[in-house]
């Protein structure tokens, strides 16, 4: 297949009425490209030296994923040139950059929230990127640098069996009414600084919206409780592997972000780094024993009805978390990782075979629930993942990290 081929479009072009977010700090597709996929983690050297990542931008981009989400971190992800090599077509306005500043490296000596290097770190990304405004900034993981209150960054379950919350927990974790500006170490001190220089740059014209990324729920909240009493409620936020079909739980935390004033929240890795895709997880990931021969049984399950836990797993993760009974709020883009271009069809295959082209609304529901009856395959095989991560132990379980 020529280059041409590979870059026509097979599917309808996303539009506003797909499940855009239209009003909010950022115009937002229902669909973000993580970049993510263009580091050394989940690509070879040749792969990522070659025009492939170009490929993969450039047919997003057509498809109308016109929102990238990137970062230092990633390695290669900002340095490739592809914005230059794709400005005939698609103009910088065209399209949204949303990077990440304080994570350089694997370890928690590799970051660094400093007001001089945030600063620094911006104005490299926009002349690595040759751009004079980025559309957003993310302080990346900011559980790593964080004080960790309560045991909430350690493995284990944030809801109980019924998918609430407990009053006790959000107690230990300092999220209590009264403990929204409580300062509880250095690691906070580095977060508000970090935020500071953010918000001044945000004033300066170079950054349109700041936000954070990270890992552990009740981390994340009491971070943005924290800065929004400090400072200002922040714009963005991206959640990863909370709204997937091993892990439902940003559903019950949704609501008290959006009291905590976030304003927008992403939803990254709907295949939950690779849980659900359809192989063995890899082996460097944190997942527990229990999910992985959930797992196992969920490919089994989907493989008896032809279909892939890839696609099932991607036709729930690409709905949104806020709740259709919710009166606040916004809905929440999924961002999925895209490194080539048939990896890009084949998303847009999954999502109009449901939303799109497939006439089903995006608001947010459980697995299982909230489509016609013409998914009603999906939402048996939906329902039937959850059945196997709940059999076995591993539903809504989450890892440890940053601590």
């Amino acid at each position: 297949m020529s280059d041409n081929d590979a870059l026509t479009l097979r599917y309808p072009r996303i539009s506003p009425a797909d499940g855009s977010v239209e009003e909010g700090p950022l115009v937002l597709p229902p669909l973000v490209l993580g970049a993510g996929v263009f580091g050394y983690d989940y690509n070879t050297a040749s792969t990522l030296e070659s025009d492939v990542p170009e490929q993969a931008i450039r047919l997003c981009f057509r498809y109308g994923i016109t929102t990238l989400d990137t970062s230092p971190y990633y390695t290669t992800s900002e340095q490739a040139g592809v914005f230059d090599k794709i400005r005939d077509e698609f103009p910088r306005e065209s399209y949204q950059i949303i990077t990440k500043i304080g994570r350089y490296g694997r370890t928690k000596a590799d970051f660094d929230y400093s007001a001089t290097r945030t600063r620094k770190s911006v104005e490299n990304s926009m002349r690595l990127m040759k751009t004079d405004y980025l559309d957003g900034v993310y302080a990346h993981d900011v559980e790593f640098v964080s004080e960790q209150i309560g045991g909430a960054g350690q493995e284990g379950f944030t809801v109980d069996e019924q998918g609430k919350i407990r009053p006790e927990d959000l107690v230990r974790w300092g999220l209590e009414d009264k403990d929204a500006g409580t300062i509880r170490g250095p690691g906070d001190e580095k977060i508000l600084e970090a935020f500071g220089e953010l918000f001044k740059l945000k004033k300066d014209g170079k950054i349109r919206a700041v936000g954070f990324s990270g890992y552990p729920l009740p981390t994340l909240l009491r971070i943005a409780r924290l800065i929004a009493h400090h400072l200002e409620p922040i714009d963005i936020m991206q959640s990863y592997c909370h709204h997937t079909l091993q892990n439902l739980t940003l559903r019950e935390f949704y609501p008290l972000f959006v009291k905590a004033g976030v304003k927008q929240i992403l939803v990254a890795s709907p295949l939950s780094m690779g849980v659900l895709r359809g192989a063995p997880p890899p082996e460097w990931h944190p997942i527990s024993p229990a999910c992985r021969t959930a797992t196992a049984e969920a490919v089994e399950l989907c493989e008896r009805k032809g279909r892939k836990l890839a696609d099932v797993a991607l036709g729930y993760g690409f709905s949104s978390v806020k709740p259709r009974e919710a009166t606040e709020g916004r809905d929440t883009p999924s961002v999925v990782g895209l490194s080539t271009p048939e990896e890009v069809h084949e998303a847009m295959k999954v999502f109009h075979s449901i939303y799109g082209q497939g006439g089903e609304s995006r608001q947010g529901r459980l697995p299982g629930e909230g489509l016609s009856e013409k998914q009603a395959e999906q939402l048996e095989l939906e329902k039937g993942v959850v059945d196997c991560f709940k059999k076995h132990g591993g539903l809504n379980w989450t890892w440890a990290v940053g601590v």
